[in-house]
């Protein structure tokens, strides 16, 4: 009969140092309120143009527009889906970017007073003011230019993983 490992007591184990990398700090002049049974996001202070609003991270989670799994067709209804040209993305299709902070408070407009840049290879986005707002003003935001406008034209942007696979076999 084995025994079961037990867990090292606080004398015997060794803690690895942490490693710390150059980061950034979160910002965000933005509050949430309740207006008309829905929550939005106002400015906290007076902005002016191009100040920065809010910044943050966000998780990405690989979208295609035709997945059977809807759970995830619903989250790009209302969360910014991140085009990009890379090898991953030509066979996992765009992301869904989920981030933290207020942002997802932000309504859609056409007319937006703020604008949203996402750094993808750090992790980040970026909220800037695009006119200058006083306190308490909603905020919005287009976020129409991170999609595309037809469903077929945005499956044409992605390869089908079988004929990647095939181009690098046919390269050795």
């Amino acid at each position: 009969m084995t025994t079961a490992p037990t867990a090292p007591n606080a004398e015997e184990r060794v803690d690895e140092e942490p490693v710390y990398e150059e980061g950034f700090t979160p910002v965000s002049h933005i509050t949430v309120i309740k207006k008309n049974n829905r929550y939005i996001g106002v400015a906290t202070k007076n902005l002016k143009m191009n100040e920065l609003v809010e910044k943050g991270g966000y998780a990405p989670i690989p979208y295609k527009t035709n997945e059977p799994d809807r759970r995830v067709k619903s989250l790009a209804g209302f969360l910014p889906v991140i085009p990009c040209a890379c090898d991953q993305c030509k066979i996992m299709g765009p992301t869904i970017a989920i981030p933290t902070g207020n942002v997802i408070f932000i309504q859609f407009s056409r007319q937006p007073n703020v604008d949203i840049k996402f750094n993808q290879e750090q992790g980040t986005f970026e909220i800037r003011a695009l006119s200058p707002m006083k306190k308490g003003d909603e905020i919005y935001v287009d976020y129409s230019p991170l999609y595309t406008q037809d469903t077929l034209e945005g499956e044409a942007l992605y390869e089908n993983p079988n004929s990647l696979f095939s181009e690098n076999m046919q390269g050795r």
